[in-house]
């Protein structure tokens, strides 16, 4: 389990919380305001959130944290999905750990959530490394600011 708050990902660091309980650490996730099991790909996904609406200024109502669906009659979980104002599914971001790297497996594990949801932009990150499709074929290089 990774706890080192040195790792350099792609995101800003951030002041974050970290409680200990019963030998175990744990992350405050500030949109629900839980804390996480602090694991790599936990820490990947709370720096992502964190850019996402402290830099990039997208609202924390607009998020969903592991939401859930039904693909192929299983259940499954998106890391994070953002939503349009209008309740449209704008952004499904799949949070990998940094030692994970972003392989063909990933790429069909988001595109049979993107079947379903048809959002705007896809993201793959590992933090250290991000992939975003806009419309789930052109790469563009950076996350869109919230408008």
């Amino acid at each position: 389990m990774i706890t080192s708050p040195e790792l350099n990902l792609v995101f800003p660091a951030y002041s974050h919380k970290v409680k200990k309980k019963e030998g175990k650490l744990y992350i405050l996730e500030e949109i629900t305001k839980k804390y996480r099991l602090l694991t790599p790909e936990e820490w990947v996904r709370q720096h992502c959130l964190h850019y996402l609406v402290n830099d990039l200024k997208y609202p924390a109502s607009l998020f969903q944290i592991e939401g859930s669906m039904r693909v192929d009659q299983l259940n499954r979980r998106t890391d994070i999905r953002l939503f349009k104002n209008n309740g449209e599914v704008f952004m499904l971001i799949e949070c990998k750990a940094p030692h994970v790297d972003i392989s063909l497996n990933t790429l069909q594990q988001i595109s049979q959530y993107q079947k379903i949801q048809q959002a705007e932009y896809l993201v793959i990150t590992n933090g250290l490394q991000n992939i975003i499709l806009h419309h789930s074929t052109e790469i563009v290089n950076e996350f869109p600011s919230y408008s």
